[in-house]
């Protein structure tokens, strides 16, 4: 039932060692939460977002391209910064996608410089890469990848499950990797600016979270415009007093990671990222081969 998947993933969360099967597991239980979330989560009804001096709430814990300048400019706490293993641990709940390609000496798989939030177009440029077949599309998760090849950063925390032998390979030869989000995201996040290869956009729904492992309200934040709009009309439909029409706001991936780190948000450690449902799909059927 669900209460049992709940305390799977919780499970899953204290324990960095165990294999790729509770990887797999993880992406499964993401799935069913996004897609069951409006028969069981109940809605958080943000107050307010514009945060009092004295009045903070969960819908500040994320800071969006929309709002002020000047909001929660000076908020900085260490009682809101996220560890390093809990930033990895966030991470990992995004599915990101890789071209693996043979080499001609034997020497075994290497991989493209880009990795993929999309499925499809990872697939798209694997195609495009080799005509005969050689290349082929992989995934494992972004806390794999975020800070030792994309933002090339030391992060302390290790990663929650086996690294893949074409990223082995890609850390030991100091490569670089480009983060590339899904056509889709770019083109609905096309008034906010993000840092082309090593960023993408979020997007957030005003007035709505989710319950968590823990029991308490957990902020979403999608990679996908679309996913946002479904999960917000799938919870108005289960009876929720929400406005017809939900209010999109945008942010960055890496903005977020920097308020993690620094705790410059109230709350922080509630957001939780949310990748594509169809490419988290993609991602488990993968894991699974």
């Amino acid at each position: 039932n669900l209460a049992n998947i709940y305390q799977t993933k919780l499970h899953m969360a204290d324990n960095e060692n165990e294999g790729p099967g509770l990887v797999t597991a993880a992406f499964i239980v993401c799935v069913l939460l996004f897609f069951v979330v409006s028969a069981f989560a109940p809605l958080i009804d943000f107050v307010s977002t514009t945060p009092k001096s004295t009045d903070l709430n969960l819908g500040d814990s994320v800071v969006t391209r929309q709002d002020s300048a000047t909001k929660l400019k000076n908020y900085q706490s260490k009682f809101d910064a996220l560890s390093p293993a809990k930033i990895q641990e966030k991470l990992a709940n995004l599915p990101v996608f890789y071209v693996s390609s043979s080499t001609n000496d034997g020497g075994g798989a290497i991989m493209g410089d880009k990795v993929y939030t999309s499925y499809t177009e990872a697939e798209a440029a694997a195609k495009s890469s080799s005509s005969d077949g050689s290349s082929s599309v992989k995934v494992t998760t972004l806390d794999q990848v975020m800070y030792p090849l994309i933002l090339k950063r030391e992060m302390s925390a290790k990663a929650l499950s086996p690294i893949p032998t074409e990223i082995k390979t890609a850390k030991e030869s100091a490569q670089s990797l480009k983060l590339i989000p899904s056509a889709a995201a770019i083109s609905d996040a096309k008034d906010t600016t993000f840092r082309d290869g090593i960023d993408i956009p979020l997007f957030v729904v005003e007035r709505l979270a989710f319950a968590g492992n823990d029991g308490r309200p957990q902020v979403p934040l999608f990679t996908e415009k679309g996913d946002a709009i479904t999960s917000y009309a799938r919870l108005r439909e289960g009876g929720s007093k929400l406005p017809e029409e939900p209010t999109i706001r945008t942010t960055t991936l890496v903005d977020v990671l920097d308020s993690m780190e620094k705790g410059t948000r109230p709350a922080v450690g509630q957001l939780q990222f949310y990748g594509n449902a169809d490419d988290v799909m993609k991602a488990d059927e993968i894991m699974s081969q």
